[in-house]
């Protein structure tokens, strides 16, 4: 249980570390608009959440 629960947080982790650089597309410059959307749409529901606490 506990080598189950430590690979759900390395998981986690990485997860959340190659999604906080997704404003951008590929390895160019190019900005992925969708992306910065949903990146803002998660920001928003998170502010809202805390809000409710």
């Amino acid at each position: 249980m506990v080598i189950f629960l430590v690979s759900l947080a390395a998981i986690v982790a990485f997860a959340t570390l190659v999604g906080y650089g997704t404003g951008r597309a590929g390895s160019s410059d190019v900005v992925d608009r969708d992306a910065q959307r949903l990146q803002a749409e998660l920001v928003a529901m998170l502010g809202r959440d805390a809000h409710h606490r």
